[in-house]
């Protein structure tokens, strides 16, 4: 039995969390269904945060390809997450954050797509835990705010910029193998 990297893809929740003059693009869905699906071509199983938005997208993509999914679920009820995803975690917490800290430590790295407030967390998270994270250019919110930036004085990660979902996927495996 093969042992698999495991990848997140994180970014905008779904459109419903935000308000109507502030929607993320549409564009952006198809791109996270891409790198799903890229991702796993390449044996990775793809974790998300469980929900719609980017999250459902990337997972959408994964089980196109016939990959693995899985799901950090914030509270302590099952099935709640995404009809895309395989396993679900749970947090059991139910304040925001707990969640964030689970992704982040069961990832090896992390292709950012847009992102608001829960992204940036699990950024700052990987950051300081010297874990790549690749965003991908013109998706708005986070990913292009941080876009080959270090996120303070330390430099310990250089958050790359990747020009489309291909270049994304091929530079954080490649990064992920450098660990």
């Amino acid at each position: 039995m093969q042992k698999r990297i495991q990848i997140g893809v994180i970014g905008y929740a779904g459109e419903e969390e935000y308000p109507t003059e502030s929607k993320p693009p549409q564009n952006i869905y198809k791109k996270a269904e891409k790198v799903g699906f890229l991702l796993a071509k390449r044996n990775a199983v793809v974790v998300t945060g469980g929900k719609s938005g980017i999250m459902e997208s990337g997972a959408r993509g994964a089980k196109k390809a016939g990959g693995v999914t899985l799901g950090v679920i914030k509270g302590k009820k099952r099935f709640t997450s995404n009809d895309f995803t395989d396993v679900e975690v749970l947090s059991g917490m139910e304040a925001d954050g707990f969640d964030e800290v689970l992704l982040v430590n069961m990832c090896d790295g992390f292709i950012c797509i847009g992102g608001g407030a829960g992204t940036l967390e699990e950024i700052t998270l990987a950051y300081r835990n010297n874990k790549p994270v690749v965003v991908l250019k013109g998706t708005g919110g986070w990913a292009d705010k941080l876009a080959g930036a270090y996120l303070d004085e330390r430099r310990k990660i250089k958050i790359e910029s990747a020009s489309d979902e291909k270049n994304a996927v091929d530079m954080v495996l490649k990064l992920c193998k450098k660990k």
